[in-house]
């Protein structure tokens, strides 16, 4: 068994940067410097979801006689629970974001605008640990296209609901996921 809790000491748990091709064979082998991040994320954590279609191949008598795949979709869905940088480019875009550094007279300020844009395709991580076992989702590929409404109330806190959309790397594939079981040998 393996719970799905986030692994920020260091950083977010979420972290994106540009898009890439070069898959890690293993964990230890993901370089995740230079990776912005995202926040943090509400109590229902992270969803991946795949799906898939297949079209029925008959026989003359009419016998499914195979099934081939028609057509594979993945997302990874999540609520960021704060208004952080990160947050609020993942969201609205990045092109969409604006940073005004601190200075004596004021704190960092932020403007963010939503519109008609699309969001930039980025390579996304998403950082797993349970005790000594650690797990990272890798998407080489993915794009924020969906983004639900934002509650603006007293008693709860801002959240941003967002969809990541996956796309095929150069070998087909969407979706990474890596673990490492803690055991080490002696």
């Amino acid at each position: 068994m393996f719970i799905g809790a986030p692994d920020q000491a260091t950083t977010g748990a979420i972290l994106s940067g540009p898009e890439t091709d070069v898959i890690p064979d293993t964990i230890d082998d993901a370089v995740l410097t230079a990776l912005e991040d995202s926040g943090y994320v509400n109590e229902d954590g992270v969803t991946i979801t795949p799906s898939e279609s297949t079209e029925t191949i008959k026989d003359w008598a009419l016998q499914t006689i195979r099934r081939v795949l028609a057509e594979f979709d993945g997302t990874i869905a999540w609520t960021h629970l704060e208004l952080s940088v990160g947050a609020l480019k993942n969201y609205m875009g990045d092109d969409n974001v604006e940073v005004t550094e601190a200075t004596a007279e004021h704190g960092t300020q932020v403007r963010a605008a939503i519109g008609a844009s699309v969001r930039p395709i980025k390579a996304w991580y998403f950082k797993l640990k349970d005790g000594e076992r650690r797990a990272l989702v890798m998407v080489p590929h993915g794009q924020i296209t969906e983004r639900g409404e934002i509650p603006l109330t007293a008693s709860a806190a801002v959240t941003l609901p967002v969809t990541l959309s996956t796309y095929p790397d150069a070998v087909g594939n969407s979706i990474y996921i890596f673990t490492d079981d803690g055991v080490v040998s002696a």
